[in-house]
């Protein structure tokens, strides 16, 4: 029997179905991430062809957190940048701090207005395809966290959609030629020579992606684990979150004691699909596994280990959390005046 082959990738390290740690960082709360095969196979193609990963899916699927990971995997820098309409695409190159220089202008600051670097800061890209150029450049804080050069960069573009086609229609010729410039220097950032960031885009599709920037990324679309009933995708990935975990690695953090019973993450996923079910049915926006945890993240937050009391209070405030969309009329079953789920508890007013 042939060996099964090892593609030369860090990505293979990986085992499907595995929780990661993610460990606190300035920004960024300790998380777990369950890694998927689509997920590990994805992310090995991008790495290997040098493209963009552009990851499709609803809302709360893992996304945004999907960079996060490959950064913790890799041992490589992480650079976010939110997407907003406002967004201007050199944003992602370098901002200049106009009303600054104006101030200095207007006092007469001579010394500072013949200095870049207080008031340019490279954006995402600059540093990650230039980080020894960006580094006088950084803001004092940032300059802090952490001087060593890192092995690698991760560039997270979170939610491209939001803005209109000339951010990704800019980023093609970045994307192609691996290279830019910005003003306060004078040569190019990046080029043949320069090792590639990984770049991992995200999207709600809310808007459509130009077909000429698709073609430079390699897609992946986050949904449940076919393999899987709904529910049972969700309770696994609550698991991730809040069962009991061993510690990564020797030098990781201890074992986790788990912070939420099994039996509060099968009937709060159960709620969920039900809800999901009826709120399609009227053609609305269901909820998924963002509401999910974020109703998990509250019973935990309200009750810790106090099994019984958060199933009481998951009968009182699933509807606030899964039913987004307050009363509709004859729908009383997914409405947020409905009576508590299975019983479990009385209204505010009964309880006393």
């Amino acid at each position: 029997m042939t060996a099964t082959a090892v593609p030369k990738s860090p990505f293979t390290k990986l085992q499907a179905g595995t929780v990661q740690e993610l460990r606190e960082s300035p920004g960024q709360a300790r998380a777990w991430h369950q890694w998927s095969a689509a997920e590990i196979d994805a992310l090995t193609l991008a790495y290997a062809a040098r493209r963009p990963l552009l990851v499709r899916g609803e809302p709360g699927t893992g996304k945004t957190q999907l960079a996060r990971a490959a950064a913790e995997a890799l041992g490589w820098r992480l650079h976010a940048e939110t997407i907003h309409p406002r967004f201007e695409p050199p944003e992602l190159l370098a901002r200049f701090d106009a009303v600054r220089r104006l101030a200095d202008a207007q006092a007469g600051a001579s010394a500072e207005l013949a200095d870049p670097t207080r008031y340019w800061r490279p954006g995402a890209l600059w540093k990650a395809f230039g980080w020894e150029s960006a580094q006088p450049f950084l803001a004092a804080d940032e300059r802090s966290i952490d001087p060593a050069a890192p092995d690698g960069h991760v560039v997270l573009i979170d939610e491209i959609d939001k803005a209109d086609s000339d951010l990704p229609n800019s980023l093609l010729e970045v994307l192609a030629q691996r290279s830019f410039r910005v003003e306060p220097l004078a040569q190019p950032i990046g080029g043949p020579n320069a090792k590639p960031p990984l770049i991992v885009i995200t999207t709600n599709e809310e808007r459509e992606l130009p077909a000429a920037f698709l073609r430079r990324c390699i897609v992946l679309t986050q949904q449940p684990d076919p393999g899987m009933s709904y529910r049972d995708w969700l309770v696994r990935r609550g698991a991730a979150h809040f069962a009991e975990l061993p510690a990564t690695s020797p030098t990781a953090s201890p074992r986790r004691a788990e912070l939420i019973a099994a039996v509060i993450l099968e009937k709060a996923a159960e709620q969920l699909v039900s809800d999901r079910q009826q709120v399609s049915h009227i053609n609305l926006p269901p909820p998924g596994l963002a509401e999910y945890l974020d109703l998990l993240y509250a019973l935990h937050e309200l009750f810790p280990g106090q099994t019984g009391v958060q199933q009481e209070w998951l009968g009182r405030l699933s509807a606030y959390g899964y039913l987004k969309h307050g009363v509709v009329a004859g729908q009383t079953g997914v409405s947020q005046t409905r009576a508590p789920i299975d019983g479990l508890a009385g209204s505010p007013a009964e309880r006393g």
